[in-house]
């Protein structure tokens, strides 16, 4: 049966656990007559709780909703290095354990991802399902020359400078036109990241220091069925380096969303969304329009 309990009407609540000084925020939706486990949501830098509310009308109707702000990159100490991946997922099952939440199906995205999926290499059984999208794969050294660009013009005077930096590491090119909502877009990630940037600029080093460290996800993964996607122009991990990366995992399916970047959930959010949840529920992804690439199991292994 899955946890966290059904509810004759949906109600929200929030818990935080503290563990070794680290805490995790998590809002729980509960659904109305869930039937199939916990939808545990991890984001990226930018993505907190607030930030995956939209996905709830996909959720709700088959799920409980469980979304976590992680420590590490928005809400940074000058002086703090941020949490390491491993103490974050002791910090999630200290969550889990919490809530009384036995197993979860599992979706990281970006950063979230890396926690998802060493949190699923350690713990297997409490892990019904998991998704990852926008693996962050071979990315330290080119993010780190754009927190260094964006840090020595912000102190040479351009305020915005750091935030517009890390957006052109995040984005497709806005001019190349190859993403929906891409004007759209680029506003509001710029946005998002002024707002996160402005702080002080002293808080670069445990930024960079967060965002760089522990990339590029190790080993491989067995018995937990998984799912990896990305969008076809990602900037954080192309097509070719998500399917090299899906041919550890035994039991994976791969997929490839068209006319999207890393910031595939603000520009294909309904089609993302679904993906998701197809997944999480067993559900063919073959047939769905909004793919351009497409494998499982043997597939993947075998053209990877």
């Amino acid at each position: 049966m899955p946890e966290c309990g059904a509810s004759k009407e949906p109600t929200i609540t929030s818990h935080e656990v503290l563990l070794n000084g680290v805490s995790l925020a998590c809002h729980v939706e509960r659904s109305r007559s869930p039937s199939i486990d916990p939808v545990l949501v991890i984001g990226g830098v930018l993505q907190g709780r607030p930030g995956w509310s939209v996905r709830r009308e996909h959720v709700l109707p088959l799920a409980d909703l469980m979304s976590v702000d992680v420590p590490g990159f928005v809400v940074v100490s000058p002086t703090g290095a941020g949490p390491s991946i491993d103490h974050l997922c002791q910090v999630v099952t200290a969550l889990l354990d919490d809530l009384g939440v036995t197993r979860v199906n599992f979706f990281g995205y970006s950063l979230g991802s890396l926690i998802a999926y060493r949190f699923a290499q350690r713990s297997p059984a409490r892990v019904a399902r998991l998704a990852l999208g926008g693996v962050p794969l071979g990315i330290a050294s080119r993010l780190i020359s754009h927190l260094e660009l964006g840090a020595a013009r912000t102190a040479g005077g351009e305020p915005q400078a750091l935030a517009e930096s890390l957006a052109d590491a995040f984005l497709e090119p806005v001019q190349s036109q190859a993403v929906r909502n891409g004007e759209v877009v680029h506003r509001l990630v710029r946005r998002l990241l002024v707002r996160a940037m402005s702080t002080t600029v002293t808080a670069l080093p445990a930024r960079r220091y967060s965002v760089t460290r522990e990339l590029d996800p190790a080993g491989g993964l067995d018995d937990v069925p998984t799912l990896v996607f990305c969008g076809v122009h990602d900037t954080l991990g192309s097509p070719a380096q998500h399917r090299r990366f899906a041919a550890n995992i035994s039991d994976c399916r791969f997929a490839v969303v068209g006319d999207a970047d890393h910031w595939i959930f603000l520009e294909r959010r309904e089609d993302t969304s679904d993906l998701v949840m197809r997944h999480f529920t067993g559900q063919s992804l073959a047939q769905l329009s909004c793919l351009v690439d497409f494998a499982a199991g043997d597939a993947i292994a075998n053209t990877g």
